[in-house]
């Protein structure tokens, strides 16, 4: 290695050592994002709805550009941007993905509702769509949270699309405070993941005969 080199190299290593000391992640004086979960709707929140013994899984969804992140999604007219020092407890794909499962399996209207990636056998799995999760901002006005999910429900037994449900909520943050924020994205996600448990539920009580059918059971 030639004097040049070896100078380069020693001046590079130094600043970096340099840059470590001074702003380093693991400084106690850096701030440590707050991170946020939402809670599953509760359990029995439906009333009057179809229950089917089937077994049903929700798969990963698919986020709208710029909403597939740990970071709590903000828009501002045409502009996204993105609350800071605070996260998701995980990317907003298991977020969305979580709520939905348990809130659908505390219902007790389906034998069974597991994700996707847990590879069970299920009758029917519901792919996902996440239009919007995000936060709209205005001068003068309250955070309002806005949640907007597509699902399609597809018969696992010959690949059919069986029927496309649709819901969608806003919520005003109670005041323009993280924790009222994170709180208007519960309560939207919960009323959202129950409308589509009750859609879904209707049409699969009533696809149980074409079921049967494609499976060659008889009655």
């Amino acid at each position: 290695m030639s004097t040049r080199m070896r100078t380069v190299l020693v001046a590079t290593v130094a600043a970096l050592v340099a840059g470590c000391s001074t702003g380093s992640l693991f400084d106690s004086d850096v701030p440590v994002p707050s991170a946020y979960v939402i809670a599953p709707a509760a359990a029995g929140s439906l009333t009057g709805v179809p229950a089917t013994p089937v077994d049903l899984s929700i798969g990963r969804p698919d986020f709208a550009p710029g909403l597939d992140s740990d970071r709590i999604a903000v828009l501002k007219g045409r502009h996204l941007d993105y609350y800071r020092g605070v996260r998701w407890g995980a990317r907003t794909v298991e977020v969305v993905q979580s709520v939905l499962v348990g809130s659908w399996n505390d219902q007790n209207i389906f034998r069974s509702v597991t994700a996707e990636q847990a590879r069970v056998a299920n009758d029917y799995i519901v792919d996902v769509e996440v239009r919007h999760f995000e936060v709209s901002t205005a001068d003068g006005q309250l955070p309002e949270v806005h949640v907007m999910i597509i699902g399609r429900l597809i018969r696992v037994a010959d690949r059919k699309l069986v029927a496309t449900v649709t819901s969608e909520a806003r919520e005003r943050a109670s005041e323009d405070r993280m924790g009222a924020v994170a709180a208007a994205f519960e309560s939207a996600a919960q009323k959202v993941s129950l409308d589509l448990a009750k859609q879904t539920a209707t049409v699969v009580a009533d696809d149980q005969p074409n079921l049967k059918k494609v499976r060659g059971e008889s009655g």
